[in-house]
């Protein structure tokens, strides 16, 4: 079967017709909604002032909640790939947040109008009403519970996640107080040392040495009376034997008096050792404490900052909960006028003229396919057909005018 062309040429009429759909598939339309006259009056007198403020409340509550989810999906994308490289976690981050948004929003607000004019109009006259119905009514819902769980989860999160986590005290600047202490301590102790082992010195060598000079006289005394003894003289010799036994018991009590004398230095050492380990365990205290103070100081803080953000972040949740609730609420209301007015909304399909860069696309694609099938044909061999000089120059489109009998469809 065929379809007309021209006076002169004719194709398949099935070819024709699948080009013909091909671009009516092809053509961009828009949408534009129209609203009827409204046929119920008294209602619309009674409900026009505040109808508009309803649809901005509407879109303005929508707003909050497009930013609420789009500081959620922040959040998320930005903890997900913190490893990643900044211009591409920005990147992404963007990227989800607009499409998020843009399906939440833009997405539940088509479909909730959809819904309420179906419910208000009473247009689920069969069962494919009913059952396109039911599957945008699951789509809705998942849409509204999505985003008012993004939304109130999300602002919370995003207040709580400012509060740092796993806080430790920085300690550095006690801890540098508290070394300079210890060596302090440990310089004035070194000192103090010093100066016993200086004084016992000197006390040992006072001692060491008047003794030696009472012991050198009384040896004096013995050898002189020996050398009478050995001269005849003999009562020189118990003389002699009396000086020794002074000599030899000073001996002893020197002894003993350098051994108490020794006995006492290391009774100081250990006062010296006791009262420099005092001092440390005091400063080790004194920093124990220091540290706990900071410590609690900072987990006050930490707890104080933790409330502030519970409590802001649940009151802005309760905000923007409400708020996406208002904008449901707003949009089956502007429906609910419209239906109680009278005013129906109407979509024509207006044709879109081709974008530039569309243009420019075709163009640079229909030129590659022609060079290249011009370079197959050649290869191939395949003859150039002459062209038909009384194609007609331009579009074909259809012609209403009558044509001889060999031209009809067959």
């Amino acid at each position: 079967m065929y379809c007309q062309k021209t006076a002169h040429q004719r194709i398949p009429y099935g070819l024709n017709s699948g080009i013909h759909n091909f671009y009516f598939m092809q053509k961009q339309v828009k949408l534009q909604a129209k609203e009827t006259a409204a046929t119920n009056r008294d209602f619309y007198n009674l409900f026009r002032p505040i109808a508009p403020g309803i649809d901005v409340i509407g879109k303005v509550a929508q707003v909050i909640s497009g930013l609420t989810e789009a500081v959620t999906i922040w959040h998320i994308t930005q903890s997900e790939m913190a490893g990643s490289s900044k211009f591409l976690s920005i990147s992404i981050s963007i990227v989800a947040m607009i499409l998020v948004v843009a399906l939440l929003e833009l997405g539940g607000r088509k479909f909730l109008q959809v819904l309420t004019r179906a419910l208000v109009w009473k247009r689920l006259q069969n069962a494919w009403y009913i059952g396109l119905f039911i599957i945008v009514s699951g789509i809705t819902i998942g849409m509204g519970v999505l985003s008012f769980r993004m939304s109130t989860n999300g602002i919370n999160y995003a207040f709580m996640s400012n509060v740092p986590v796993g806080m430790t005290f920085d300690n550095q600047a006690l801890e540098t107080n508290y070394q300079t202490r210890i060596q302090s301590i440990n310089e004035q102790a070194n000192q103090e040392l010093a100066l016993l082992r200086e004084n016992h010195q000197g006390v040992l060598a006072s001692t060491e040495a008047q003794y030696n000079a009472r012991i050198l006289a009384l040896r004096g005394k013995v050898k002189s009376y020996e050398q009478k003894l050995a001269a005849g003289h003999k009562w020189a010799g118990s003389q002699a034997n009396k000086y020794r036994k002074q000599a030899n018991s000073l001996i002893t009590e020197s002894a003993e008096k350098q051994s108490k004398q020794q006995r006492a230095y290391g009774k100081q050492l250990d006062t010296w050792k006791q009262h420099k380990a005092a001092a440390i365990d005091r400063e080790e205290q004194r920093l124990e404490a220091a540290v706990n103070k900071g410590e609690r100081a900072m987990l006050a803080r930490h707890d104080a900052k933790r409330k502030d953000a519970s409590f802001w972040g649940n009151l802005f949740s309760f905000f923007v909960g409400f708020s996406v609730i208002l904008a449901f609420i707003c949009i089956i209301s502007v429906e609910v006028y419209r239906r109680g007015a009278g005013i129906e909304v109407a979509y024509e399909e207006l044709e879109k003229a081709d974008s530039i860069p569309l243009l420019f696309w075709q163009g640079m694609t229909g030129r590659v396919d022609n060079f290249f099938r011009r370079k197959a044909e050649r290869f191939a061999q395949i003859p150039n057909s002459a062209p038909d000089r009384s194609s007609r120059i331009g579009f074909d489109y259809p012609s209403g005018l009558p044509v001889a009998e060999t031209e009809q469809e067959y």
